[in-house]
Formats: structure tokens, sequence, C-alpha cells
């Protein structure tokens, strides 16, 4: 008798039960149960978390992913949905890549601080740097200029041919040398369609290859910084491996251990509202 009064008993009792929350993150608009949601979130994909606050469905103010050890790999900041800035880390903490809507600018740093690559996005002008922080190729309109690593203009693309940038002198095997303020500053193959420019003290500076529209820039210690062949370009670190890739559809950075930095949350497999 006890027991089948205790049984009724907890069928009379409240009932509380805990419906699961059906978020979506689609489109870059976070909704929950289809509904577009207004709140600071965390958002797991399977390589790492990141946390933001969204009004109406959209990230809008600071929004932050991390690295699998909790250090702030991108931060970002939104207006209703749209990315102003964006500030990429390295994983010691220093600043990796910097962008500004309302600079239109995009700024790509060494881990020591030294400027990699800064682009103006809405001209379409950039410029690469040297390892000691000067420009190395200025990309202005149609004139491109090389610069050495001692900020001494070595060769200025403008519709000018290479004897007006120096005196151009052939050799006896047929290759060639140019000349300027009694420096030779490249060489020529005997072909005349391999054009290697030089550093001050003699290392190659940047080849261009006539035959196959390679272009490659060299550092000091002979590894390729970075090269072109007219579709897909690469920047390198130091020691040769990838810092960037594109093919002028996909844009990709690299930390310094080769792995991909995402533009975006890569799919999404959790979602967990913080308040």
């Amino acid at each position: 008798m006890k027991k089948i009064l205790l049984i009724f008993l907890l069928f009379l009792m409240p009932i509380s039960i805990s419906a699961e929350e059906k978020y979506e993150f689609k489109g870059g608009i976070l909704y929950n149960d289809g509904k577009k949601v207004t709140g600071t979130f965390e958002l797991i994909s399977e390589k790492n978390k990141a946390k933001g606050n969204f009004v109406n469905g959209l990230p809008d103010g600071i929004f932050e992913r991390y690295y699998p050890d909790g250090s702030v790999m991108l931060k970002n900041t939104f207006v209703a949905g749209i990315r102003m800035t964006e500030e990429t880390y390295y994983k010691s903490g220093k600043l990796f890549i910097k962008f500004s809507k309302k600079d239109d600018s995009l700024k790509v740093f060494y881990e020591d601080g030294n400027l990699v690559l800064s682009r103006n996005i809405k001209t379409g002008s950039y410029i690469i740097y040297h390892e000691n922080g000067k420009p190395l190729m200025v990309f202005d309109g149609n004139v491109s200029t090389l610069y050495n690593e001692n900020n001494e203009i070595l060769f200025k693309l403008n519709d000018e041919s290479l004897d007006n940038q120096g005196d151009l002198k052939e050799l006896k095997d047929g290759s060639y040398r140019l000349v300027k303020n009694n420096r030779v500053i490249a060489t020529l193959d005997t072909s005349g369609t391999i054009t290697t420019f030089l550093y001050s003290t003699g290392e190659p500076l940047m080849r261009s290859n006539d035959n196959n529209g390679l272009l490659q820039v060299f550092f000091k210690n002979g590894k390729v910084f970075f090269e072109s062949d007219g579709n897909n370009f690469r920047i390198n670190y130091k020691d040769g491996k990838p810092l960037y890739k594109t093919n002028r559809i996909t844009e990709i950075f690299f930390n310094k251990d080769g792995e991909e930095i995402p533009n975006d949350l890569e799919k999404v497999i959790g979602i967990r509202k913080i308040k």
C-alpha cells in the first residue's frame, strides 16, 4: 500500500522539462529554433572556439577566436554584421595581421614586429618589405619599383627597358651584367630571358624568368621569400614555410607552425549562450 501511494504522489509532483536550445549558425547569422538571437555566445568548431556578441542574429562588437591553448588567435570588431577591423595574432601574442575597413588597409607582420606586406585594398597598391623592414618592392598603379636592402632603387618598371636602368654590358660568354654606380646590380643569361637582381652584397635578390613567367624573390639565406607565376602568389617565412597563398580567388594565411589561419568559422559543432 505504501509503495502504491508513493508512486501516486510522484505522478502528482510537478515535472520540469528542459528543452534543448536549437542554435544554428548559418550564413553569418545565429538562430535559435529559426529565430535570430541576441546575446553573448560561444561557438565551438572542430579546431577552436570563438566568443562574441550577437544582436538580432548578427555579430556586433568584439568577436574573438582562440588557439587550442586558449590564447587569442583572432580579434574582430563588427557593426551589425559588418567586419570593421580584424587582428590576427601569433601564438606568442604578437600581432600577425591587421585589417581596417575604414582605411581599406591590410598589414602583415613578422613576429619581431617588422612588416612583411602592406596593402591598400581600395587602390590595389602594396609594398613588400625586406627582412630589415625597408621596402623591397613597391607596386603603385602602373609603376613597380625594386629596392635593395639599403633602400637603393635597383629597377623601376614603367615601360622602360633594362638599359635605361644602368649600363648593360655583354660578357665573353654571351651573358650580360647591368652596372649602376660602378656596381653590378643584375645579371642576364645568354638568352636574355632570365634576369637576376642582386643584394648589395652580391646574393640573388629577385629572379625573373620569361620562359615560364616565374618571378621569385629571395631572402639573403637563399630561401624563397615570395614567388608568383601570374596566377598564384606565395609568401614564405624565413625558414621557407608558407605564410600566405593566393590564387586570385582565395587567400590563405598560415602561422609559423604551418597551420592555416581560418578566415571564417569552420563547421560549428556546438553553440552555448554565455549571457
